[in-house]
């Protein structure tokens, strides 16, 4: 760190001592150019003529800017006089750099000429996407197209950024469900591609070449199998008709092989194929949308989720039958935000739901170390925490006691006043020993009416006065659990970790030798590791 700021100062007393720091300089001239796309100045058969007319008086010799959007195929002829302007979205480098969501260019029709501006361009091989042409000065028709490009490059970019978010996740959980995720959200972030012309920008980078159309139609179908999945296993229905999902399924499978299938169909059934997609995904975000609200009304779970996820769609499908003209205006972009909203949505029901089945997991391994009478740490945890504090005593030089407790005459107790009432003494003593000892000091249940304290940091003089403080708090346990006549004790054994000690067994083994020396001398008493010699009874 001093070696880096040390050189980061000679480098700014350098810039100081030199004065405005030299510029970087990158590239070379050009020695070629993109050749043109050239244009083909005679009609083809089968390829829609429109004309934009003069307005009265001819054209005012202001320049005039053209741009056609939504020409999902083929090329765009734009011309006026001897201006002609041609390109495809198929490949962005045929287009005016001045315009990038759509075939564009700027004419300058001269002072009172009332030749019209003539647009020609394949017909639209998808019915409900409408060709949309924008005729009006540079400048805001220029600013348009930028606020529509800004809008697909964003959208595109928060799909391909949840795309490797879930594929992080994937990696650091191996949680195969992020992986179906990426997979899908990545088959999306391509299709949207192909929707909004990005992918054949700044070059085309998709190898689909003129199945563009069809590959996008494809995808299409695939996708309503896929996301129809995938609400369903959003929403209640997964729990309450589990066979709705397999059935789902098989559907989801026929609809992604129809979709491979695609750019071998004509163009009329690819064109009916499309508005059936179309339409069908919005009758289908309308049923789950009926799915999330009746989940809002009984209060089951995955509602407000679902419902959120599919609001900008039925928007869209509201104003595809009610106000086709004005969606058809930004239909592309409408698609692409609603779109990366759904995908963002799904991500974060992703997200709760491992959080949750991981909660879950971390519950069961809890309850998998705990005692379920009396709440304590069981014996496999005693033990993990046993070497998990010997590795640490031993690498920070510290001292590690433990005691071996047990409970004097249990078998009596149970014999005399009756197995619930040992379970309610197995409760208090288990109570006392979280008060008698220190918070960083584990306490666990080793079974039966064993108990163990691992102690560190602490002498075996100190883990002797917190038993005796203990004796204590057991000292009323007739009062306590209104058991007249219960006397509650205990024997335990104290061992202290040496530094031949390599593991748990030697020094488990001396603090329970100890415990049985004091069960031999009278109980009720604490023995400390080779006090005396160890009898067992």
């Amino acid at each position: 760190m001093s070696i880096a700021v040390a050189t980061l100062v000679c480098a700014l007393a350098a810039c100081g001592r030199a004065g405005t720091p030299a510029p970087v300089v990158t590239g070379a001239p050009a020695l070629v150019s993109d050749a043109l796309h050239e244009c083909r100045h005679v009609h083809r058969p089968g390829r829609q003529v429109l004309q934009l007319p003069a307005p009265d008086g001819g054209w005012s010799g202001h320049p005039q800017a053209v741009v056609v959007l939504n020409a999902l195929s083929g090329e765009v002829d734009i011309r006026h006089g001897l201006r002609d302007r041609c390109g495809t979205l198929e490949d962005a480098r045929t287009l005016d750099s001045r315009f990038r969501a759509g075939v564009g260019t700027v004419l300058v029709p001269d002072a009172g000429d009332t030749a019209p501006i003539e647009i020609e361009y394949d017909a639209n091989p998808l019915p409900l996407w409408r060709p949309i042409v924008q005729l009006g000065e540079p400048a805001p028709v220029q600013r348009a197209d930028i606020g529509r490009f800004a809008i697909r490059i964003a959208s595109l970019a928060v799909v391909l950024t949840l795309v490797m978010s879930a594929l992080l996740s994937f990696v650091a959980t191996r949680e195969r469900a992020f992986l179906t995720y990426a997979t899908t959200v990545g088959v999306f972030a391509i299709w949207l591609a192909l929707l909004s012309g990005l992918w054949a920008w700044p070059r085309p980078w998709l190898p689909v070449g003129s199945f563009a159309v069809q590959a996008m139609v494809g995808l299409a179908v695939a996708l309503i199998g896929v996301t129809t999945l995938a609400l369903v296993r959003q929403s209640w229905l997964r729990r309450r008709v589990p066979q709705i999902e397999r059935g789902v399924r098989w559907a989801a499978r026929l609809l992604v092989i129809a979709g491979l299938c695609a750019p071998l169909l004509p163009p009329i059934v690819l064109a009916a194929m499309s508005v059936a997609t179309e339409v069908g995904f919005y009758l289908l975000a309308l049923a789950f949308a009926g799915v999330a609200i009746v989940a809002l009304v009984r209060r089951r779970g995955g509602g407000p989720s679902l419902l959120a996820g599919l609001l900008p769609f039925l928007v869209v499908a509201a104003m595809e039958a009610f106000a086709p003209t004005a969606l058809a205006l930004w239909k592309v972009e409408a698609y692409m935000l609603a779109g990366g909203w759904l995908a963002l949505t799904c991500s974060m029901v992703l997200t709760l739901r491992l959080g949750v089945l991981r909660r879950q997991r971390d519950e069961m391994q809890r309850l998998a170390q705990t005692d379920p009478l009396t709440g304590l740490p069981n014996r496999r945890a005693a033990l993990e925490q046993l070497e998990r504090s010997i590795g640490a005593a031993k690498l920070a030089d510290t001292p590690l006691t433990v005691a071996f407790l047990d409970l004097d005459h249990f078998k009596r107790i149970n014999d005399r006043h009756g197995h619930e009432c040992g379970d309610r003494v197995l409760r208090h003593v288990a109570h006392a020993l979280r008060g008698a000892f220190r918070s960083n000091d584990h306490v666990a249940r080793m079974g039966g009416e064993e108990f163990l304290v691992i102690l560190p940091g602490a002498d075996p003089g100190h883990a002797r006065a917190r038993i005796e403080t203990l004796r204590t708090m057991l000292s009323g346990a007739s009062v306590v659990l209104d058991v007249p006549g219960l006397q509650v004790t205990l024997s335990a054994g104290i061992s202290a970790l040496r530094p031949e000690d390599a593991g748990v067994d030697a020094l488990l083994q001396r603090a329970d030798t100890a415990m049985y020396a004091a069960k031999h001398a009278g109980r009720d008493r604490t023995e400390l590791e080779a006090e005396r010699p160890a009898v067992v009874d």
